[in-house]
């Protein structure tokens, strides 16, 4: 579950270096990094299987998912992972290919295409903790509204035609509070203040 904070591309790409320059390292280094050479077959093996995930990746997130980006997929996994692997490389390419397969039935028609890339709302979000208030304790307050506000006024055409005046004169703080009651479940701030209050 933590995998994602394993840096394994960077350690992979590391390891796959250290296994390329091992024989001109000095004697003291090479003793250092003696345990490298142990692990030479798996990095060779996490090399391709990195390379693959980052194919893949590429061409979705550039080009969108729909079925003829699939097939370019499927392709790649099928010529680099399956053929000619050992029987763990081949059952990773099977897994990959079997998710394309999940994926591609999701699909409405044979020409939609799928934007699959979570940049723009990452941005988005580490915009939102930039400007949100650095006490922790406040917890989740209506400034969480910044953020589709933020991505409607992204763009600075879109300034252009939106009516900054008759928002400010016709929305009002009951407003924001009746959509923190409404839309926003309580914060860990209330619900010990709560606590306390029952304790005094």
């Amino acid at each position: 579950s933590i995998a994602r904070f394993m840096n394994m591309n960077s350690w992979v790409d590391w390891g796959n270096k250290m296994l390329g320059c091992f024989a001109s390292l000095p004697k003291e280094m090479q003793d250092a990094y003696s345990f490298v050479l142990d692990y030479k077959e798996l990095l060779v093996e996490l090399k391709t299987a990195v390379a693959a995930v980052e194919h893949i990746e590429t061409i979705c997130k550039t080009e969108g998912f729909n079925l003829a980006n699939s097939k370019k997929c499927k392709n790649y996994i099928t010529r680099h992972i399956i053929g000619n692997a050992n029987n763990r490389r081949a059952m990773f390419g099977i897994k990959i290919l079997e998710y394309l397969k999940q994926q591609e039935e999701k699909l409405n028609d044979i020409y939609e295409s799928r934007n699959i890339s979570s940049d723009i709302i990452e941005s988005t979000f580490g915009v939102f903790k930039q400007k949100k208030s650095p006490n922790k304790l406040y917890g989740i307050t209506p400034f969480v509204l910044f953020i589709p506000l933020h991505a409607k006024l992204e763009n600075k055409s879109a300034t252009k035609t939106f009516n900054f005046k008759e928002r400010l004169c016709n929305v009002k703080l009951k407003d924001i509070d009746t959509f923190a009651n409404n839309h926003m479940s309580t914060n860990w701030v209330t619900v010990r203040t709560k606590q306390l209050k029952n304790v005094g």
